[in-house]
């Protein structure tokens, strides 16, 4: 949602007026300035219909900088205007001097390559125009200088701190009386303290992490002169105040340099058109002629837009950057993008084609001269669009330049910040895209803000005690009022009164005093305790052992620490399934080629959706189905009258033989296994002798020897297909199409594949040749780059940079030096060498390792590997596979990517002998292959529908489906159509629609082969954790991208559904409105009967997408979803996932949880109250995405119904003791208030009414806020009923919070009375010393401490030693300071400890008052607790009972040990006796 909302900020920004739009067109002696309008010639020939609208939206925005020939290019050579008179010396004349360039308009822009700025782009200093920002990333909030201004504005934008400032400048105010300013102003004080100490602990953590990246080492190119950037550059502030003057420092270059651009000016280039040198500002820079064209450190911070990088193998990249060539000839390199996207798979990225001869710097600074026409920065990630233009001098000697090729760049071309080099030496990269500009610091906006649904009420509750606050200080200001006008009225009030102000200014001052009397009824620690609770909670969770997963070691990692409370009200469940209910570890386990079924032979054990469907068929009532055409399905469950009881002998016999039953089961199939194992092996050496082929059963999830008897030959292994194979038509016989099926999956595809040892290592090729290969890579050297000073910079003493450097080096120390020491092979070793003992295969000779791009196309290739057809190496467009024991290298011709759009992917090779023909291999979704077959293949229903039968079963046995298909072609048919491929690559107006148009045209009249079905395990523990949720009463559904059948069984087999349900299905069709309403009819209708069997409704993408067309079918829907326990949504898209969670969270009120973990699911994640990511196979987009972090689904189950019920009690009770302990705190105060005519007066001593919220009684709150628990953890995950009293928000309502509030004043009368009518005429001091006002008020505030510090002590379930500290150190420290504070004569309450604690009087009325102000509390607790206990005090009793049996048992144990111990010793004593 942040990205897409970036996009649109950006594309706003783009589309305001531009500063140029006015200007005329501009020229210089090389460039000439074009500007194209709608009517321009070049863009006849793309004003389509349907595209019109589209380019015009182009030219408005960043895109109107890419390129255009006659086609569309708007870089135009100096001397044609089209292709034609490159070849004809006559246009010359005719032609305009420069080369032709379009405006650039908004953040798009042309970026300069050893080639001068056209003239009219540089200012009057000739310095470039355009600015780009650094390369420096900044993720934090605060610096040094603006940490103490920005923190407090954003801590007093809070109402709560503002109306506390407030409250402590209004008693600074001398008219009021208070005479400590310290201790008016302690408390704000001490919460902001409080608060920025965190906002600054979190800040200088970001700033750490920026320091790291920006602080990396990069290499890039000694002795180019970058011609975006200025030459000249004013320094710093600092660095002019430092020395005195404003100065600038150019570059200087050594002799041989000099002379030879010396030479090159007079023959090239104008000097004005000279290109600027590097900025500096280190004064006497010279560059050996050793060190020019040579690779030289600097920090990653410093790489510029423009700037050469070499990246080598393990590196990560520094800014987005254009691929130019790599240590492959065919310039791939391959990156590893888990940093961007999470995934781990290896993706190519290719270079430019004219430039794959570009092997060191000097290269780069000699003979390359190109400009990079790109669009704005974008958020993107898998989108791009711009042009490479290569310029030549021209041959006629006057210096200008002539435009050689233009090379469209797309998404495969770039790479990224924070792409990792893999399996590739070195690479050679200019720079495009910088900083904050970059894709993943676009990508990197925060999750949007979330707050928990009890802080949302909580804050009513503050405006309620506002309200209250409001009340009693007017009521205290009116009857002041009242009482000074009856005063003024007896004459005889001035002999002892000086107040000679008027009613009503009397009662307007006496408001502002009862203010500050009664301001602790708001509660001003109570947000930063929250903070503090709800980190120890965060922490809790993160250090629980129970979600912690040692495979990959990754622990449950809160996010968001504000929502730990929600997790405990958590109603509905949202979830996908492939990768979250599911492993995404994908199995091949059956195939259907030329019709026959391969792989249901029993080898593979039951199949998770196969579990299901058997579920499904076992259960006990037949299906009733509503009409047909309706597409509405009822499977009705058993009733409850024929579920028969059985007595518990019965049960447990029943158990036993269902254990030995299952035992014997699974002898039986492990025997079957081993046998069709045999089998298989015979199979396989009677065709080949595997060298690559696994033969480890146990790694082996597809065994079925029916395929190599089918691939027997009968004359060899190639005469037999070869001859079919070179025919248009299809294969005839059974083994040419196996054939052609194995090597489509071997072939179509965009794996890297990796040879690893018998410890897991990789093993590198080419070993002996490494130190040939040196000689042509690249120079670097571990000098850094003098043209980028920073690193010098930071040897300076005092610096700023030698103190990040230090920072920065500390935890990289190591690396580094291990880099400078090692050789390249060391490096690459050190890098991804490591040992993997756990994927060695001991029954290879040659183990291959595949990393695709996604699990489904590893498990395809790695089958066909197991079946003779491996694939072994990928070099540029050469694919060298090993058929049945014969290795033949295929030409790959083009690849045509696999998309969420096209469903399919397909790649046109070219076979060498004995075909030496060219086909297209294809596969994807059965729907989509299904259009695209040929008619004749179409005819032939016998052989596709066997195949879709096929298809069928696979799905209703849970598995992923894809068709594979093929063609051969001709190479005149080829030819014509990469000519017109080619042609719309270079396109810059609708590129992409015209590449999707000619893919669409070639993948058509396809020969279908077969199809597959990979399985797709579910994770450990997830059916019992849905089983439990369910229990628990939250909601579960499932939305997935599967068929609806594989859905359904995945559904039973992770208890989803079960045989008890009514089982609803609504799928997409005309039609659908009706059979919602159908539905809604029936369940209403067994719901008026008494009906109580659960139901399940099954929806389809295409009903969602008919549903959300209007408000009313969209609650309509709502309604329904509501009637049942369970929703499974199937063929659902990102977007639909998302509005689904909105319907419910907006439509129901009720506290959401979405679970993923695919970049697909971030919508959903972000939509719901509380997202949860899984940081599986698919990466980890979902997981960086969301507010907690977890490795298995099933963590799900400690996380909300232990943990989650944990914190929203916690959380509650911490609340609402804070309100109550408040409320204790004030109303004494009103209370004396009736008896001080209303005067206003501070009925507590000032440090008691400042300190009591902040030191008195703040701990015991926290601690039980922070380790309370109402139920141990095994009873909650053994009762998970508990949690229904979080998804029916019991614990904090309003009603509760009245309670506490009308306890809390029932107490503060018995404490306030109990010491009035105590101390009424009456001398409690033992030395005869008249009691006094303070006596009595010090006497209600002590106790009123014990009071409030023994609340929530008497409201925890769960007492630990930290309860038991605190409480007992509150009530010291308060007893203590009335004791040490009061020895100092000039405070208010000097003596007080003496007379307080040397009498009786006030112990016995402390102890006495405390028991009265408990009892009514005591009493209902005890009766609703014991008499009219709810679920979660009921399995309270049922663990208080355990744990007391348990204790029984083991005293009888003891006892029964002693006993048999004493009648031991007597037998022998016996025994001896008589044998004496």
């Amino acid at each position: 949602m942040s990205s897409l909302a970036a996009a649109v900020k950006a594309r706003w920004a783009l589309q305001r007026k531009d500063t140029l739009t006015g200007t005329p067109a501009r020229r210089d002696e090389n460039y000439e300035e074009i500007i194209m309008t709608r009517r321009d010639s070049s863009f006849a020939e793309n004003n389509n219909s349907h595209n019109t609208a589209q380019q015009q939206r182009q030219r408005n925005d960043g895109a109107s900088s890419y390129t255009t020939n006659n086609t569309g290019s708007s870089s135009i050579l100096r001397q044609s205007t089209d292709s034609r008179n490159i070849n004809n010396p006559s246009s010359k004349t005719k032609a305009t001097s420069g080369v032709k360039l379009r405006r650039i308009y908004g953040a798009a822009r042309r970026v300069f390559v050893n080639l001068p700025l056209p003239k009219y782009e540089l200012d009057k200093n000739d310095n470039p125009k355009r600015q780009f920002v650094t390369n420096k990333v900044r993720t934090s909030k605060y610096t040094l200088w603006s940490f103490l201004p920005k923190n407090l504005f954003e801590q007093f934008r809070r109402a709560a701190n503002m109306y506390f400032l407030g409250m402590a400048i209004l008693q600074l105010i001398p008219y009021f009386g208070v005479d400590s300013p310290v201790l008016t102003v302690l408390p704000i004080c001490a919460v902001v303290a409080i608060t920025a100490i965190k906002d600054g602990f979190e800040d200088y953590q970001r700033h750490k992490v920026d320091a790291r990246y920006n602080g990396s080492i990069s290499h890039t190119l000694i002795g180019y002169q970058n011609p975006n950037y200025p030459l000249h550059v004013p320094l710093s502030f600092w660095q002019r105040l430092r020395r005195g003057k404003k100065q600038v420092i150019p570059v200087t270059s050594s002799p041989s340099q000099q002379q030879q651009q010396q030479q090159s000016s007079s023959t090239s280039l104008p000097s004005s058109q000279q290109p600027p040198l590097p900025i500096s500002s280190t004064p006497g820079i010279s560059i050996p002629d050793d060190k020019r064209g040579v690779f030289g450190r600097l920090l990653s911070m410093d790489v510029r837009v423009g700037d050469f990088i070499l990246l080598r193998n393990g590196e990560s990249c520094p800014a987005d950057a254009v691929l130019l060539s790599s240590s492959d000839a065919s310039g791939v390199c391959f990156v590893e993008t888990k940093d961007l996207d999470g995934e781990t798979n290896l993706k190519p990225r290719q270079g430019i084609p004219d430039l794959h001869h570009i092997q060191s710097g000097a290269e780069c600074l000699d003979n390359v001269h190109f400009y990079i026409e790109a669009g704005s920065p974008t958020p993107d990630l898998y989108t791009f669009e711009g042009t490479l233009v290569l310029l030549d001098k021209d041959s006629n000697g006057d210096g200008s330049w002539l435009e050689r090729k233009k090379v469209p760049i797309g998404i495969d071309n770039l790479v990224l910040r924070g792409h990792v080099v893999r399996n590739t030496h070195w690479a050679i990269a200019i720079v495009l895209y910088t900083g904050t500009e970059s894709k993943i610091i676009q990508n990197s906006s925060e999750t949007p803000s979330k707050r928990s649904r009890i802080e949302k009420q909580m804050n009513e509750e503050v405006i309620i005690a506002f309200v209250v606050l409001f009340i009693l200080c007017l009521v205290c200001a009116i009857l002041a009022g009242f009482m000074k006008a009856e005063d003024d009225k007896d004459a005889g009030t001035s002999l002892y009164s000086r107040e000679t102000n008027s009613p009503a200014f009397w009662g307007f001052t006496n408001f502002w005093s009862s203010m500050i009397t009664f301001q602790n009824i708001i509660p001003i620690s109570l947000y930063v305790s929250i903070e503090f609770v709800k980190t120890f909670q965060a922490y809790f969770i993160w250090s629980d052992l129970d979600m912690y997963d040692e495979a990959s070691d990754t622990a449950c990692v809160p996010k968001s620490w504000n929502l730990s409370d929600d997790l405990g009200q958590v109603e509905y469940l949202f979830s996908d399934k492939t990768g979250t209910l599911t492993r995404n570890i994908m199995e091949f386990r059956e195939c259907t080629i030329g019709g026959k079924r391969y792989g249901n032979n029993g080898f593979s054990p039951e199949s998770e959706g196969a579990r299901g469907a058997r579920i499904r068929k076992e259960r006990n009532e037949p299906t009733a189905t509503v009409e047909e055409d309706q597409h509405i399905g009822l499977l009705t469950a058993s009733t409850h009258d024929n579920i028969a009881t059985v007595e518990k002998e019965s049960m447990d016999v029943t158990a036993e033989a269902a254990a030995t039953g299952a035992a014997a089961d699974e002898e039986a199939f492990k025997q079957r296994r081993a046998a069709i194992f045999d089998d298989y092996k015979r199979a396989l050496y009677s065709l080949f002798t595997p060298r690559y082929s696994s033969l480890d059963s146990d790694r082996l999830p597809f065994g079925d020897p029916r395929i190599f008897w089918d691939l027997q030959p009968k004359a060899s292994p190639t005469q037999n297909s070869t001859a079919s194979e070179m025919t248009a038509a299809a294969p005839t016989t059974q083994q040419d199409q196996i054939h052609d099926f194995l090597m489509l999956l071997s072939l179509c595809h965009t794996v890297v594949v990796d040879k690893i040892d018998k410890e897991g290592k990789v093993i590198m090729e080419n070993e002996n040749e490494e130190d040939e290969e040196d000689i042509d890579q690249p120079l670097v050297t571990e000098e850094n780059n003098p043209l980028y000073p920073s690193l010098n910079s930071s040897k300076r003493k005092g610096g700023f940079r030698k103190k990040l450097k230090k920072n920065l080096r500390r935890n990289k120390k190591d690396k580094l030096l291990r880099r400078k020491s090692s050789t390249r092979g060391e490096e690459f070793e050190s890098i991804i060498n490591v040992e993997r003992p756990d994927i060695v295969d001991t029954s290879v000779e040659t183990q291959l390792v595949y990393k695709a791009e996604s699990p489904d196309e590893a498990a395809l290739v790695s089958a066909a590997r197991d079946l003779g057809f491996s694939f072994l190496s990928r070099q540029g467009k050469r694919l060298t596979v090993d058929l049945l024991g014969t290795e033949y290298e295929f030409q790959l011709l083009n690849t045509l990517d696999f998309n969420s759009t096209r469903k399919r992917m397909s790649v046109i090779v070219q076979r060498p002998h004995p075909w030496n023909d060219i086909v297209l291999y294809c596969k994807g979704a059965d729907n989509v292959i299904l259009e695209r077959l040929d008619e004749s293949q179409s005819k032939d229903n016998t052989f596709l529908q066997q195949t879709q039968n096929d298809i069928d079963s696979f799905s209703n046995d849970g598995l992923r489906t894809l068709m594979l298909a093929w063609k051969t072609l001709t190479v005149e048919e080829y030819e014509q159509w990469n000519k017109e491929y080619e042609i719309a690559s270079t396109a810059v107006e609708n590129r992409a629609e015209k590449i999707d148009a000619l893919q669409e045209k070639i993948e058509q009249n396809l020969l279908l082969l077969g199809a597959t079905g990979i399985e797709d395990k579910l994770q450990e523990g997830v059916p019992q954790c849905i089983e439990d949720l369910r229990r628990a009463g939250v909601k579960v559904w499932v939305l997935t991208g599967d068929k609806l059948e594989t859905a359904i069984n995945i559904g039973y087999a992770s208890n989803l559904l079960d045989s008890n349900m009514n089982l609803w299905t609504l799928r997409g069709n005309e039609n659908v409105e009706k059979d919602m309403e159908a539905i809604m009819t029936q369940i209403s209708g067994g719901l008026s009967k008494g009906d109580t069997t659960e139901n399940a409704l099954i929806i389809e993408g295409g009903a969602l997408t008919c549903l959300f067309e209007t408000d009313d079918l969209k609650n309509r829907l709502l309604e329904l979803s509501l009637l049942c326990k369970s929703v499974l949504c199937c063929r659902v898209s990102p977007l639909q996932k998302a509005l689904v969670v909105e319907m419910v969270k907006e439509g129901e009120g009720a506290v959401t949880l979405a679970v993923g973990d695919g970049a697909n699911d971030v919508s959903m994640i972000q939509a719901a109250n509380i997202g949860v990511g899984i940081a599986g196979q698919e990466g980890v987009q979902a997981s960086m995405a969301s507010d907690y972090a977890i490795a298995q689904f099933r963590f799900l189950h400690k996380l909300l119904l232990v943990q989650g019920h944990w914190n929203y009690h916690r959380i509650s009770e911490m609340i609402l003791n804070f309100f109550y302990k408040n409320v204790l705190w004030v109303f004494p105060s009103l209370w004396y208030q009736i008896y001080s005519r209303f005067s206003g007066n501070i009925f507590y001593d000032y440090s008691f009414l400042q300190l009591y919220n902040v030191i008195f009684t703040v701990a015991p709150v926290v601690i039980l806020g922070c380790t309370d628990e109402t139920i141990t953890a095994p009873y909650l995950r053994k009762y998970p009923q508990v949690y229904e009293v979080g998804t029916d928000h019991r614990l904090y309502t309003r009603l509760r919070y009245w309670l506490y509030f009308g306890d809390a004043v029932w107490q503060s009368l018995v404490l306030f009375y109990a010491y009035y009518f105590a101390y009424d005429g009456v001398d409690p001091n033992p030395d005869g010393r008249p009691n006094s006002m303070l006596q009595f008020s010090s006497a209600v505030a002590l106790t009123a401490v014990v009071v409030a510090n023994l609340m929530p002590g008497f409201n925890t379930y769960y007492w630990t030693w930290f309860q038991f500290f605190f409480v007992i150190a509150e009530l010291l420290i308060a007893f203590l300071w009335v004791l040490i504070y009061g020895l100092f004569k000039d405070v208010n309450i000097y003596g007080m400890g003496h007379m307080l604690y040397g009498g009786w009087s006030f112990w016995l009325i402390l102890l006495l008052s405390t028991i009265v102000s408990f009892l009514p509390r005591y009493v209902v607790v005890f009766v609703k607790q014991w008499w009219y206990a709810d679920v979660m005090h009921t399995v309270r009793h049922v663990e208080k009972f355990d744990k007391q049996q348990r204790k029984k048992n083991k005293k009888n144990n003891s006892i029964s040990k002693n006993e048999h111990s004493t009648s031991s010793k007597n037998s022998i004593k016996k025994w001896f006796q008589t044998f004496r």
